[in-house]
């Protein structure tokens, strides 16, 4: 998402398949455990140190996806009066919800199509 030789736009692509790739190998654990651990809320003091961690590391991406989306808007891939915010939260949305997706047995192919249905959705909003 850093990476300024990268358009925004592919970094988002890429961060997209790239995470239903990593997430439905077989040769990993099913989904992410930044994103399941939000979804489980043990009750004891021991379990808050781990949520404060994923919950951190949750802003920080959020924080990087926000970068990105604001260098579309300066570079004029994005239209100026973009909702930095929305698109933000519609990207980090759907990076979260792969997992869930992927632990419920959605395929591969099925996720891949939901990325490309986002990514359009981004790109008719430049228009």
């Amino acid at each position: 998402m850093a990476d300024e030789a990268v358009s925004p736009r592919e970094a988002v692509t890429r961060l997209l398949h790239g995470s239903i790739s990593m997430q439905t190998n077989p040769s990993h654990p099913r989904g992410c455990l930044v994103a399941l651990s939000g979804t489980v809320r043990a009750p004891g003091a021991g379990e808050a140190g781990v949520r404060k961690v994923v919950a951190a590391r949750r802003g920080a991406d959020r924080a990087h996806i926000r970068a990105c989306v604001v260098r579309g808007m300066t570079t004029g891939e994005l239209a100026e009066d973009t909702d930095a915010d929305g698109v933000t939260s519609m990207i980090h949305g759907f990076l979260l919800g792969i997992s869930t997706q992927v632990c419920d047995g959605t395929s591969a192919g099925h996720l891949h199509a939901a990325a490309d249905a986002v990514l359009a959705n981004r790109h008719a909003r430049e228009r």
